[in-house]
């Protein structure tokens, strides 16, 4: 099997610390490179157990034909929650479906047809600016991050992510994104909700805000 280009793995065995520190840096890297050729592999730690699924039918089973028996986990919630908050990405169970009910008619298909051409404009932006690299070394989790931005920004505010307040907007996310680690001490040992988590301040302090 062709394996499509990724950046190198880490050996098979690693210690916990060094898997923490190589999750911290690069999260694609921290992963052993059986993970890439597996259907599904199985993570386990003293704290957690994760699984990894690369089959489709797999995927479609916990996102969509049974939901309910695959709770999205508190432990990533620990990292995510400051940034995402109570949404729809975290949540599970009732308040889930309530928010799949909200957003679902975003996504029928005649909303898609309309939205298309916009999302198509962003993925041709997206080429230019890879085509541009010629050859040099990028970060590429900032690049499609910068995409899916790019996205979002004109599907929902007709604005391309190069727009000034676009750009103000998604910089702040990604500064803020940067000093919330998913990898947190909570994210190993259950902490009481009273604990302080010792977070920055939430994004919304400190976005810039739209005129008009």
């Amino acid at each position: 099997m062709t394996m499509p280009p990724k950046p190198d793995s880490r050996p098979d065995k690693v210690s916990l610390w060094r898997y923490s520190k190589l999750f911290r840096q690069d999260i694609l890297s921290a992963q052993p490179a059986r993970l890439y050729r597996a259907w599904m592999a199985e993570f386990k730690t003293p704290f957690f157990r994760s699984y990894l699924m690369n089959q489709s039918d797999l995927v479609k089973t916990v996102l969509k034909t049974r939901p309910d028996d695959f709770p999205k986990s508190d432990r990533i919630g620990e990292g995510l929650r400051p940034l995402l908050g109570n949404s729809v990405f975290l949540t599970n169970g009732q308040t889930w479906k309530r928010q799949r009910r909200i957003i679902d008619p975003a996504f029928e298909g005649g909303r898609l047809r309309e939205t298309f051409p916009a999302m198509w404009d962003a993925a041709e932006a997206a080429a230019v600016r890879f085509g541009d690299l010629d050859g040099q070394v990028v970060e590429i989790e900032a690049e499609t991050s910068h995409a899916a931005a790019d996205v979002i920004f004109r599907t929902l505010f007709s604005i391309p992510i190069d727009h000034h307040l676009a750009r103000d907007v998604f910089d702040e996310f990604k500064t803020y994104q940067r000093s919330q680690p998913i990898l947190n001490i909570a994210a190993f040992i259950p902490l009481p909700r009273w604990l302080p988590r010792c977070f920055a301040a939430t994004p919304g302090q400190a976005l810039p805000k739209f005129a008009g």
